[in-house]
């Protein structure tokens, strides 16, 4: 009888440490995919960053921008807003690398190319040090509200100027599942 109950005890105890190895090793490879994530996705805005529109085509960087903030807003689905501030800072991108595009001249000089890419080279590097920012320091409802609040006005801002149409914030084709 004292034996078994030793039994029991050694059992449960490996029982226990087993649990607990187990829980460490769930949570070590829940940092790493989030890890994965925002690395991902950094590395979509870093390519971003003094690349210049006007010498390679932009639709593959943002492809794998947009498809690196989708992944990370599907990961976190409860940061409430995360999807939209990403989208609209997508789309300010694309709406600020269209007004380098057309900027560019033939003949522009280094400084002229330098000045015509600085609002690109700045918004990329703007979100990036925002992504580093939620990345360390967590969710924020407001300050996401806010940075999507300012993509979406600067980039109304860039369409007006330049008398260009807004691009759609929705496909009329495509209905929200119940």
């Amino acid at each position: 009888l004292v034996i078994s109950v030793i039994a029991a005890i050694i059992a449960g105890w490996g029982t226990h440490l087993s649990n607990k190895r187990s829980k460490e090793a769930l949570a070590e490879s829940r940092k790493a995919v989030t890890t994965a994530l925002w690395s991902a996705l950094q590395d979509a805005v870093q390519r971003l960053v003094g690349f210049d529109p006007t010498m390679e085509p932009v639709g593959a960087r943002f492809a794998n921008l947009r498809i690196a903030g989708i992944e990370l807003a599907d990961e976190y689905a409860d940061w409430e807003g995360l999807d939209t501030w990403l989208e609209a800072e997508r789309v300010l991108g694309a709406s600020i690398a269209r007004q380098v595009m057309d900027a560019a001249k033939p003949g522009d000089s280094v400084d002229q190319r330098l000045n015509n890419l600085d609002p690109f080279i700045s918004w990329a590097q703007a979100l990036s040090q925002n992504l580093r920012l939620f990345r360390r320091k967590g969710y924020d409802k407001q300050a996401l509200s806010k940075l999507q609040a300012n993509a979406a006005d600067v980039t109304r801002s860039i369409h007006e100027r330049h008398g260009w149409e807004l691009p759609p914030t929705s496909n009329p084709r495509l209905n929200p599942l119940d």
